[in-house]
Parts: structure tokens; sequence; C-alpha cells
């Protein structure tokens, strides 16, 4: 068994589904997970379960590559839409990493700094194979600075802007559009944009992670000390495997680790690179105090995963007690149907339990208390604005929307 926990504790459904799961998504070489899947394929296995989970987990392709050694031992008509599976999405990846060559060569004729993050990068840089990594759209970030001319170029290309979280009037959405300020009140940094003809989905970051966030990526030499990986035979910017590893940290807490996938690119990430510099990377946690968030993410990878950590790195682990009482929650996230919800505040409440200092959760709950999304635009949609008025309007909206929750539950 790779994993060091009890699934019966933390669920009692589809055991043996989980159980091939993890053993698939490990980081384990190949030999060892061959054997283990040999005994493990002896048992009844519900295939239209393991499937579903796979794609829920968005690690079908690990599930695939593992498992077709073994496909004398899988009903065909169970290995025939795995490998069908696996086919359209090598097929979606490389029709991505295509269109993202296209896209950073106009970016740079229009004189924009563009670096690709998570997609195939992540893929190419974790995994060393395009094809190994479930992903649905391309992320590029630019500075904020060129965010007007960015999206310009994307607009020539026939992409749409997909304006989400609010419901708007076409009035409202070409005042949206006309806005060079709105990028402001978008809450996840990013404005995301669709093909019409191919559906292919782009996000145009200028930022690794949101503000109200608080887990600022981005340092004084960010864009001086990119490196590279190759992509389709190119060679395109990506962040360093330390600097990847704490984008990581930080998407996979921000999603409160709902999908294994978020933890197999940390495990494959660590294990396809034996360099990496672990001393700066403790250095790094200390200096913007997310230890917690990175021995969070370093625990699921060993314990789930199997992926061996340096002794020191064990040792840091085992001095926050904190970790112990963060684990259960998070296999129950993983393990059982999701049941929460952003709106319901079991994600805040996570947050807030990842921060190890009291100030730094203050000024979390500050940021998300404070800082204007596109939902407290609406209230006052207007093309150019002023900033400032919108800080009182969130409070003020947020406060209206709880007393109207409230008196709802009070009438049923």
């Amino acid at each position: 068994m790779l994993y060091q926990i009890n699934l019966e504790q933390f669920t009692k459904t589809h055991l043996r589904e989980l159980e091939i799961l993890l053993t698939c998504a490990s980081s384990q070489p190949e030999s060892e997970k061959i054997d283990l899947l040999k005994s493990l394929l002896q048992n009844p296995i519900n295939w239209q379960i393991l499937l579903k989970l796979a794609n829920r987990h968005r690690v079908m392709p690990l599930v695939y590559t593992s498992l077709s050694p073994l496909s004398e031992s899988i009903p065909p008509a169970a290995f025939k839409q795995l490998t069908l599976d696996f086919r359209l999405n090598s097929r979606h990846n490389l029709l991505l990493s295509g269109e993202l060559l296209k896209l950073l060569l106009l970016l740079e004729k229009e004189g924009i700094k563009s670096l690709p993050f998570k997609g195939a990068t992540l893929a190419a840089l974790a995994y060393g194979n395009c094809s190994l990594r479930q992903f649905s759209d391309l992320d590029i970030l630019i500075r904020e600075k060129d965010i007007e001319k960015a999206k310009a170029v994307l607009l020539s290309q026939g992409y749409r802007m997909k304006i989400e979280r609010i419901q708007l009037t076409s009035e409202q959405e070409e005042t949206f559009l006309r806005s060079r300020d709105i990028y402001h009140f978008v809450r996840e940094a990013a404005y995301p944009f669709v093909h019409p003809q191919s559906h292919l989905v782009i996000e145009l970051h200028w930022a690794i992670m949101p503000k109200y966030f608080s887990f600022c990526l981005e340092t004084e030499d960010f864009w001086e000390t990119l490196e590279s990986v190759s992509i389709s035979g190119q060679e395109v910017p990506t962040l360093s495997p330390e600097r990847t590893l704490f984008a990581l940290i930080g998407h996979g807490t921000k999603d409160c680790w709902r999908q294994l996938s978020r933890i197999a690119d940390i495990a494959y990430l660590i294990r396809n690179h034996p360099q990496l510099n672990w001393d700066q990377i403790l250095q790094q946690a200390q200096h913007h105090r997310v230890q917690r968030m990175l021995g969070l993410g370093l625990s699921l990878a060993s314990e789930l995963l199997g992926i061996d950590l340096p002794e020191n790195i064990q040792q840091q682990l085992s001095r926050d007690p904190s970790l112990k009482t963060l684990l259960p929650g998070v296999y129950q996230q993983l393990f059982e149907p999701p049941v929460s919800s952003i709106s319901d505040g079991t994600q805040t409440r996570f947050h807030l339990q990842v921060r190890e200092h009291i100030g730094d959760r203050l000024n979390y709950f500050f940021q998300v208390a404070t800082t204007p999304t596109t939902s407290d635009w609406l209230m006052l949609p207007l093309s150019e604005f002023p900033q400032l008025p919108y800080y009182f309007l969130r409070p003020y909206r947020l406060v209206r929307e709880q007393i109207v929750k409230a008196l709802e539950k009070h009438r049923n």
C-alpha cells in the first residue's frame, strides 16, 4: 500500500476503486505500481465508478498509463472507454499546445512579455509529457500594464471575453467590455476568453494568485529569473521548479485540495526534479509565512502518493501539530462527494485555518471583506469610475446579503 492512511476512516464507499486510483496516481516506480495493481485487480471492481473518479479528480491519463500493461485483467468495454478518454485528452492537449505557441508569438510581436503557467507548461515541467496531465484551458500571465494590449490580441484572433460570476444585460456587458479599469474588480485576477468555433478557453492573468488570497509569488526579480521548457519542440518561458511548487501549493490551498490532480502535480514535480533547492523553498516559505500551506501540500503528496521527502523537510512537517488536524478534513473532501460550497463559509474557514499567524488571518479576512468584485461593480456599473466608493459598497452588499439570508431562513 503506497498511501499511509486508512481509507475506511474517511469513506465507506468505493474503497477498492479509490485504492486503484491512488496507486495509479502515485509517483512510485512503475514496477511497484504494477505489482500492487495486479493484487488490487483480483477483487471485483466497479469500473464505471473508477472511470468517473479518474475524471472527477482529473488523473485519467495516469490511470490509463498505469493500467495499460494490465489490460488483459480489465473488462474490454472499460479499457476501451479509458483508451478513448486518453486519446481525446491527448488530442485536446496537442490542440491547446499549438494554440499556446501561436498566441505567445502574437503577444511577443506586440511587445508583450508573457508567461504560460499551469496547463501545457506544467505538464511538460512536472510530468515530462503533455499527454499525462488533464487540463482544459491555457493560463497566460502578463504584466498589469499590458492587460488592454493583450486583450486586444485575443479579440483579434476571434476570442470573446467570458464574463463570470455575474449576469449582465447587453448594455451592462458592453460597459464591462469597454472599461479599462474593471480588472481591479475581477476576483481571480484573470480574464477568461473563449473561441466560438474551437471552444478553446484562454485565461489571461495579471497575477498568478488573486489579491484577496494574500499569497504573493511575483517578486521584484520575477520576470528576470524565468526558465524554459520544451513544448512541441519549441522552448517557452516558465517558472522555476521551486516557484512552480509554490504556485501549486497556492492554487491547491485556494481550492481546498478537492482534486487529486493538485496533489499529483506536486508529487511528480518533486520526483522529476531531484535537484530542487529545498533550503531556498524553506526560506521562502518562512519569509512569506506560508509554512503551514507548504507543509500541508507536501504531507498530502507524501501520505497519499508516496513521494519521498528529504529528512529535514520531514522534520519540519513534524513540528507543526496543526497538520494532523487539517489533514482529515482534506481527506474527507477528497474521498467523499463534495457537499460544501463557497457560499456556506467552508472555504473561508479552511483558508483561515491554514494560516499560522493571526496577522495573516486578519489580513486575509480584511481582503475578502473589502476588496471589491464584479458583483460590487454591478451595483453601480460604470465604464470609467473612481474605485474608492466600491470599497464601501462591498461591505454594504455583504451585510445586506447576510441579512436577507437570515430573514429567509427565519421565514422557513
